[in-house]
C-alpha cells in the first residue's frame, strides 16, 4: 500500500454524515447508484430540479437518459455503454438535460464505476455540474457563451472546415427593457434563444453574446445554407409574441461571415460579421447581410459620416435644415398642413439622404438633441404660418424614446408657450412599428398628450405587422397609409390594395380615427384616394418637400 494510502486506516468517519455534509456543501447534483439492486440515492438539489420520482430512484440511468436532449442522447448513451461493456470505469460527458421547468440546461456529468475484487460492478457515484456556474453557459438563455463560440470556430478553422457565422442582433431590444422591466427583457431573451434552438439544423450551434446579440455557427455550410437559416429565424420573429400575458414584437437583424473566405481566425471573422450586422441595421433592420469588401468601405464611410454629424451638432446644428411637405384635404385639395422633414448636408457629404444619416444619428445617440432641434424649428415655423392660415397643422416626427423621456411633455409645453402656438396645431408622428411594439406602455404618454389637446399620428401604416383589428384599440388619432398600398391602385390587378385601404378607412372612421393617404404621385391615385373617402392626401402629386420660403410662396404668395 502506498504510504499516503496507509494513513487512511487511521481515519474513520460516518458514511451517512459524510454524504449529508457533501450535498449541503455544493450546488452540484450528487448521486450514488447501488449497482446490485439498481437503486440510486440522489441529492435534494437533484430531486428538486429534475423530474425524478423521489430521492430513491429505481433505474436512474434510463430515467435520467430520458431527460437528455435528443441531440445529445447518442453521446450520453455511448458513455454509459462503454462502462457497461467494461471498456472504462469513468463517465465524463457534457450534454443538455431538461429540468422541471421544461428548459434544457447544459451540464457536465462525471462519474466513477466501483468494482469488487472479482470485477463485479457494485457502486456508481457521480456529480452533475451546471455549466452555467462555470462560465461556459449563459444563465439567462441557457446557451454557451461567446468564449465557447471562439473555441469552436478556431477548431473549425484549424480543420479547414466550411461553414458560416451568423451574428444576430435583436432590433430595438432596449425598447422592451425600457417599456417593461429588465427581468421581462431577460425572459424575452430566453424565449428567443429556446425557440430558435428548435429551428436549427443538427449541425448548428448557438451562442449568447453580450446584450441582445447571439451567434449561430453552421458547419458544413455554404452561403445558401446560411441564407435559409436566417429566413427560418426571420419567419419566427416577424409575428407578435406573448410572454407573461404581455404581447411584444421584436425582429432580428443579422450579419453573416463565411469561414475561410471572410476570415482565417476567429477575431477577423467576428469583425466581418459585426460589420455586416451594422449594415443590416442601417438598411432598416429586420434583414440579413453577407460580408463583402464593400461593407468595409461602407463602414469607413459611416464612421466618417458620424464624425461629421457630431461636428454639426456641436456647432449648433450646423448643416441641418427642415423642409416641409404639404398635405391637403381630400375633398377640396385645399392646404391642411405640412410635415416637417429633416435634411442634412455638408461639404464632404453633399446630398446624403435621411435613409442614410438618420440611422447614424440613432446609433450614435445624436437623435435626441437633433430631435429636440427639429421640434423647436417646426413649432417656430408653425407659429409664423398660423398667421397666414388659422387652422394650419404641423406634423413632427418623434421617436418613442422622446415620448418615454419624463421631461418630454415639459419641454413641449415650454416650446408651445415660447412661440405662442396652441397644442391643437401640432401632430406628433410615430412609425407603425412603434405602435405595434409599445402601444400598451405608451398609452399613458398618449393620454397626457391628448390632455394637451395635441394629436398623435401613426406613420407608414401597412409596412409593418399591424392588423385591422388593432385599429379599434389604437391610441392614434390619425393613420397615414403608406405608398406601398396606394401605388397603382387604379389598376385592376391591384384590387387587393383597394380593398385593403377601403377596409382600413372604414374601420378608422368607425372608431374616430382620420386617415391620410401618403405617396400619391399621379392623378389616378388622387382620384382613387378621394373615392375611398380618405380625409387628407400627401405626396408628390400635391408637392414635393419644400424649403420654408418656397412653401410660403407656393401657398400664400409670400415673397
Amino acid at each position: 500500500m502506498a504510504n499516503g494510502d496507509s494513513h487512511l486506516k487511521e481515519f474513520s468517519f460516518d458514511a451517512e454524515m459524510f454524504y449529508d455534509a457533501l450535498v449541503k456543501s455544493t450546488d452540484n447534483y450528487v448521486y450514488i447508484v447501488d449497482m446490485l439492486t439498481d437503486v440510486a440515492l440522489v441529492s435534494p438539489q437533484m430531486y428538486e430540479r429534475f423530474e425524478l420520482p423521489g430521492r430513491l430512484v429505481s433505474g436512474l440511468i434510463p430515467i435520467w437518459g430520458s431527460l437528455v436532449h435528443p441531440e445529445d442522447k447518442a453521446i450520453y448513451d455511448e458513455s454509459i455503454d462503454k462502462m457497461l461493456r467494461g471498456e472504462t470505469n469513468e463517465h465524463n460527458v457534457e450534454y443538455q438535460i431538461r429540468n422541471r421547468k421544461g428548459e434544457y440546461i447544459w451540464v457536465q456529468c462525471r462519474g466513477y464505476l466501483q468494482k469488487d475484487d472479482n470485477g463485479r460492478a457494485i457502486m456508481f457515484a457521480g456529480v452533475v455540474n451546471n455549466l452555467g456556474s462555470k462560465g461556459k453557459i449563459d444563465y439567462t438563455t441557457g446557451l454557451f457563451t461567446y468564449r465557447e463560440c471562439e473555441k469552436y470556430v478556431d477548431h473549425l478553422l484549424e480543420k479547414k472546415k466550411t461553414g458560416g457565422l451568423l451574428l444576430i442582433g435583436l432590433d430595438d431590444f432596449v425598447r422592451i427593457n425600457d417599456l417593461n422591466t429588465h427581468m421581462f427583457g431577460d425572459a424575452v431573451l430566453r424565449q428567443f434563444a429556446q425557440s430558435v434552438l428548435q429551428l436549427l439544423p443538427p449541425k448548428a450551434r448557438m451562442y449568447r453574446f453580450d446584450g441582445d446579440e447571439f451567434a449561430i455557427v453552421l458547419s458544413p455550410a455554404i452561403e445558401q445554407d446560411m441564407e435559409q437559416l436566417y429566413q427560418k429565424i426571420h419567419a419566427y420573429c416577424n409575428r407578435t409574441h406573448r410572454l407573461d400575458n404581455i404581447d411584444y414584437y421584436c425582429t432580428a437583424s443579422a450579419g453573416i461571415a463565411m469561414l475561410g473566405a471572410d476570415g482565417n481566425d476567429y477575431q477577423e471573422l467576428l469583425k466581418c460579421a459585426v460589420s455586416a450586422l451594422e449594415i443590416s441595421k442601417q438598411k432598416g433592420k429586420n434583414n440579413a447581410t453577407f460580408f463583402s469588401q464593400n461593407i468595409m468601405n461602407h463602414r469607413l464611410r459611416t464612421l466618417e459620416l458620424g464624425n461629421e454629424l457630431q461636428n454639426s451638432v456641436i456647432h449648433h446644428m450646423q448643416d441641418f435644415h427642415l423642409v416641409f411637405q404639404p398635405f391637403v384635404h381630400a375633398n377640396t385639395l385645399e392646404l391642411a398642413g405640412a410635415e416637417a422633414l429633416l435634411r442634412w448636408s455638408c461639404a464632404k457629404f453633399v446630398g446624403v439622404g435621411p435613409m442614410e444619416f438618420i440611422p447614424v444619428l440613432e446609433s450614435s445617440g445624436l437623435i435626441i438633441p437633433v430631435g429636440k432641434w427639429v421640434l423647436e424649428e417646426a413649432i417656430k415655423v408653425c407659429s409664423e404660418w398660423i398667421k397666414y392660415q388659422k387652422d394650419f397643422i404641423m406634423n413632427v416626427n418623434v421617436s418613442y424614446l422622446q415620448l418615454l423621456d419624463e421631461t418630454f411633455l415639459t419641454y413641449m409645453k415650454k416650446l408651445l408657450d415660447r412661440y405662442q402656438v396652441a397644442p391643437s396645431h401640432i401632430v406628433l408622428e410615430l412609425t407603425e412599428s412603434c405602435f405595434v411594439t409599445d402601444m400598451g406602455a405608451l398609452r399613458e404618454s398618449f393620454k397626457k398628450i391628448r390632455n394637451l389637446n395635441m394629436k398623435v399620428a401613426m406613420d407608414d401604416f401597412g409596412t409593418g405587422y399591424s392588423s385591422l383589428g388593432m385599429l379599434s384599440q389604437m391610441p392614434a388619432d390619425i393613420v397615414k397609409i403608406d405608398r406601398l398600398f396606394i401605388s397603382a391602385i387604379h389598376e385592376s390587378k391591384n384590387d387587393f390594395n383597394r380593398s385593403f385601404i377601403e377596409s382600413v378607412i372604414q374601420l378608422c372612421h368607425q372608431v374616430g380615427i382620420t386617415v391620410c393617404v401618403e405617396g400619391v404621385e399621379v392623378s389616378e391615385e388622387l382620384h382613387a384616394a378621394g373615392d375611398l373617402h380618405a380625409d387628407s392626401i400627401q405626396g408628390y402629386f400635391i408637392a414635393r418637400p419644400l424649403v420654408k420660403t418656397d412653401f410660403e410662396k407656393r401657398f400664400w404668395d409670400k415673397k
